[in-house]
């Protein structure tokens, strides 16, 4: 199983799915939860509606986020990966140790207003609320 984290460009974890500049790979062992090993992953540009693409192709199930909107939420399942939103500012290793562990707290969904499980929209953008976030590439992903 490979579980994914966005990460800031100084390696933390980005509350904000859109905020990511790279994320973080860990291939996991559930059954000893353990990880097997870490892997980096880079965008050629930082460009939100690509992670779908790139985790894919890592071979993700998983990711772990704060908040990301529904249209990310949605070209994320079109790859057929798992989101838990709400996820908690914290460092990596800890809360990929606290999931392997089943002692992940997660909260609300930080682009949604609503709980993990809601797939709300994305706050603190410039473009109308509710409405998907049509950039010059036009994939409307409301990061």
């Amino acid at each position: 199983m490979n579980l994914a984290l966005p990460l800031t460009a100084t390696g933390e974890f980005a509350a904000h799915y859109g905020a990511a500049t790279q994320f973080i790979v860990y291939e996991l062992e559930p059954q000893t939860r353990t990880v097997r090993r870490r892997l980096q992953v880079h965008p050629v540009e930082n460009r939100p509606c690509h992670w779908p693409v790139l985790l894919g192709m890592a071979g993700v199930d998983l990711v772990l986020a704060g908040g990301m909107g529904r249209g990310a939420r949605q070209h994320m399942a079109e790859q057929g990966i798992t989101v838990l939103a709400g996820v908690p500012p914290a460092d990596p290793e800890v809360l990929v140790t606290s999931w392997l562990a089943g002692t992940l707290v997660t909260g609300e969904n930080t682009c949604g207003g609503g709980h993990a499980a809601d797939e709300g929209h994305c706050h603190g953008h410039a473009h109308e609320h509710g409405a998907a976030h049509d950039h010059e590439h036009g994939c409307g992903c409301a990061h």
